[in-house]
């Protein structure tokens, strides 16, 4: 005899405390899961006295794009199940029970937070996700060769970003896992707390080599840290990155979303296509400056050619044509 056979016992009854009770089960796995995926990345950060070797590092990023993932969808879910498809107009809850669904991105998911759920994810931190992301994409798909000191920067920004995240937003609504949350969270903040150091540490240690270099020096795409020293081969002091030419440099600028606009004037001292407009530079960061990622020439001052050519006019000329354009003119006028 089953216990809804028994005699006095509500089958309904017994079947919405079973209901009840596997939503609760789902409510929480993706939290242990995505707070066991931070612990992972630690461990492999932590490997060989802080300098991990290339398949620590790799899974260190994976499993730190793994944990971000997987805890956003976990605060969806939360406001409602449908929100974690790629479509939610879509969604089936057959789908959603069996997992067999496309599910939205993280930055997707960060987007939904923000624009349904209400949350305020800065973009700041929506930056730091998205680096971490395309970290991820390059490891998985493509191979991808990186610095330690980038990943520890990089998994600073999103642990600490996490840990608020996790108590504001997925711990309130735990209740038998409460203290498992609560003791993993505890070791979190004093790994958080080991990788700052680092980052802080190797920042002070570069002061010296930095200083004098404020105004042309801005924020890495790769690790978010003011030590990329631009000119002829622009490198960054913090992670050691470093692209083939100032030009590739300039566009990794631009994919990162560091800059106020998106493409790319001449320079008038080295005519090359390698002005960022709407750049900060370290001495500067509350202010957009105009700068060329390969001389360094600062044209915050200047003005776009009224030709529309690329080209940039000094504060000083009455008129509005850059060098090029006037010399076509006098071409033009002499031909």
């Amino acid at each position: 005899m089953t216990a809804t056979d028994q005699p006095g016992v509500d089958p309904t009854l017994e079947r919405k405390k079973r209901v009840v009770r596997r939503r609760r089960d789902m409510d929480f796995t993706p939290v242990r899961n995505g707070m066991d995926f931070l612990l992972s990345a630690f461990d492999h950060l932590s490997q060989r006295n802080g300098e991990p070797g290339a398949r620590d590092l790799k899974y260190a990023v994976l499993h730190l794009q793994a944990a971000v993932e997987v805890l956003l969808k976990a605060r969806l879910i939360r406001e409602h199940w449908s929100l974690v498809f790629s479509d939610p107009g879509k969604a089936k809850r057959g789908d959603y029970e069996k997992g067999s669904f496309n599910s939205c991105t993280v930055l997707g998911a960060v987007d939904r937070l923000n624009n349904i759920v209400a949350l305020q994810i800065t973009q700041e931190q929506r930056k730091a996700i998205g680096n971490l992301a395309d970290t991820r994409n390059a490891l998985t798909h493509l191979g991808h060769t990186g610095s330690v000191y980038a990943i520890e920067a990089q998994a600073a920004t999103v642990l600490d970003f996490l840990l608020n995240f996790i108590h504001e937003e997925l711990r309130p609504v735990l209740s038998s896992e409460g203290p498992y949350v609560e003791d993993t969270m505890g070791e979190l903040r004093t790994r958080l707390g080991q990788a700052k150091a680092l980052v802080s540490q190797r920042l002070n240690r570069l002061q010296g080599e930095l200083q004098g270099a404020g105004d042309y020096t801005v924020q890495c795409p790769e690790c978010q840290q003011w030590a990329l020293v631009l000119g002829d081969e622009p490198s960054c002091r913090f992670c050691l990155h470093q692209l083939d030419t100032a030009h590739e440099t300039a566009s990794s600028y631009l994919d990162a979303g560091l800059a106020s606009f998106d493409e790319l004037l001449i320079c008038p001292s080295c005519a090359e296509y390698l002005v960022v407009q709407g750049a900060t530079v370290a001495s500067k960061q509350s202010a957009n400056v105009d700068i060329c990622f390969v001389c360094a020439t600062d044209y915050t001052a200047w003005r776009l050619c009224d030709f529309q050519c690329g080209g940039l006019v000094p504060p000083d000329r009455e008129d509005g044509l850059c060098d090029g354009c006037w010399a076509g003119i006098a071409d033009e006028k002499h031909s």
